[in-house]
């Protein structure tokens, strides 16, 4: 099972291109969403950027998603404003407020974010057993 998941995850193209800021702000909002701790590595640790952004996409074919690319960048920018300018550059606490703020003004996108960003992390889980996580999957 292991080696059919990694090698449907193997085929996935990328379907859309990120600047570094916006790859960097994601891994900093999965990061969040989903904490670390002694049993499961950092998100941003397994790469999930293409994973997330295959779910995101509009061409995957079993489910239209609410939170498409355009979408995310509006929300990356909603968050660099609520943090005062750059999201990634904020402290924790304002990290966390300026994603509580998104939550409160729009739920329904909040939770398709929170939705796309579990999935894409625990699909990227199952591909790995313990012993086979990548050397970037370091545990808090």
């Amino acid at each position: 099972m292991n080696k059919i998941l990694q090698s449907k995850s193997a085929q996935k193209n990328p379907i859309a291109e990120l600047t570094r800021e916006e790859e960097a702000q994601l891994n900093t909002i999965i990061d969040l969403l989903i904490p670390s701790d002694e049993h499961f590595p950092p998100p941003s640790s397994l790469d999930l950027i293409d994973e997330f952004l295959h779910h995101c996409s509009s061409r995957v074919e079993y489910s239209p998603r609410m939170l498409n690319l355009k979408q995310l960048r509006s929300v990356f920018d909603q968050l660099n404003a609520a943090a005062g300018g750059s999201f990634c550059k904020a402290s924790a606490d304002k990290q966390q407020a300026s994603l509580k703020s998104l939550e409160q003004l729009d739920p329904a996108l909040f939770q398709e974010l929170w939705t796309l960003v579990n999935h894409s992390y625990y699909t990227r889980m199952a591909m790995y057993s313990s012993t086979s996580l990548p050397p970037s999957a370091t545990f808090a």
